[in-house]
């Protein structure tokens, strides 16, 4: 086993980015955070190594043998490809500089779902599970899934997944994320200024929330379901912005999906809150840094 005691944990926001040294138990020692830097990844790299000196000054790491990245966007094998949020349309190889200004680190960049689920495989609840997935509902739909103990690169985020809607396809988190209940409402002449307005009118059995309820409780059921057909995992770890609604939804989601997958003798589907919840980024991306040190 290693005996580095620090790890460099970066998670590379849509909004903000924040950098941060980690000790084993993902306490943070360390952190700086400044505003996300669009279309100029070069200088956007320039000033994640400027926060990493600020940082490694302050929790006195004078040799940098470890950084994970949680980044917004693409990523395989390493490889940043498109960050829509930060004007990234072509990739950019953020691991060369890394292995060329921190020659002695271990570097592992992942999508930020990916990475949520190894954290809570490994510090969260799904610890000890051998197949689990992380999935967020907010502004998106996110996925992350963990086989045999190994977090699985998927280049995507599970709501980019489509299906048919009154003849359109659509990407499933345009309709099935908090964002999209909106939009979804909306296409069932129900005006709804967001999420919390649209739970708090199925709390009260208003007919025509109810009626939208049904709709899209029933379509991200068979989401979900869909998500167990191919990875059988043994537990979702659920996180975003509709779990202030949790009471609401999540065991209709279970009934639903475990319905739809009845005949085919799988994993019962279980949905469980996320440890890390909202604040998912620097201990995703601490769990990073010492998952590279496992190899």
């Amino acid at each position: 086993m290693s005996t580095v005691e620090k790890a460099i944990a970066i998670d590379c926001g849509g909004t903000n980015l924040r950098v941060a040294v980690v000790d084993r138990e993902l306490n943070v020692l360390a952190v700086r955070r400044v505003p996300s830097l669009a279309n100029n990844p070069q200088k956007l790299y320039e000033i994640m190594k400027q926060l990493i000196s600020e940082v490694c000054q302050e929790a006195d790491v004078t040799n940098v043998e470890s950084i994970g990245m949680s980044m917004c966007g693409i990523v395989v094998h390493n490889k940043v490809g498109r960050v829509g949020n930060l004007g990234i349309e072509g990739g950019f190889d953020f691991e060369a500089l890394f292995n060329k200004d921190y020659p002695n680190a271990k570097i592992l960049i992942a999508n930020d779902g990916n990475c949520s689920a190894l954290v809570e495989a490994e510090y969260g609840v799904n610890k000890g599970l051998k197949d689990s997935a992380f999935v967020t509902i907010s502004t998106g739909i996110g996925l992350g899934i963990i086989h045999n103990h190994e977090m699985i690169d998927l280049p995507l985020e599970g709501g980019r997944t489509m299906s048919e809607y009154n003849g359109t396809i659509y990407e499933d988190e345009f309709l099935l994320s908090g964002n999209g209940i909106v939009h979804l409402a909306a296409m069932n002449d129900l005006n709804i200024v967001d999420g919390k307005d649209f739970f708090d009118g199925v709390r009260a059995r208003k007919p025509e929330y109810m009626r939208v309820y049904d709709i899209w409780i029933r379509r991200l059921g068979l989401w979900f379901a869909n998500i167990q057909l191919m990875f059988d995992v043994e537990q979702f770890a659920l996180s975003g912005g509709v779990m202030k609604s949790k009471d609401v939804f999540v065991t209709d989601i279970e009934r639903i999906a475990n319905a739809a997958i009845a005949t085919w003798r799988l994993n019962r589907i279980v949905l469980k809150e996320a440890k890390y919840g909202q604040d998912v980024g620097i201990a995703a991306a601490g769990a990073l840094a010492w998952h590279a040190l496992k190899d």
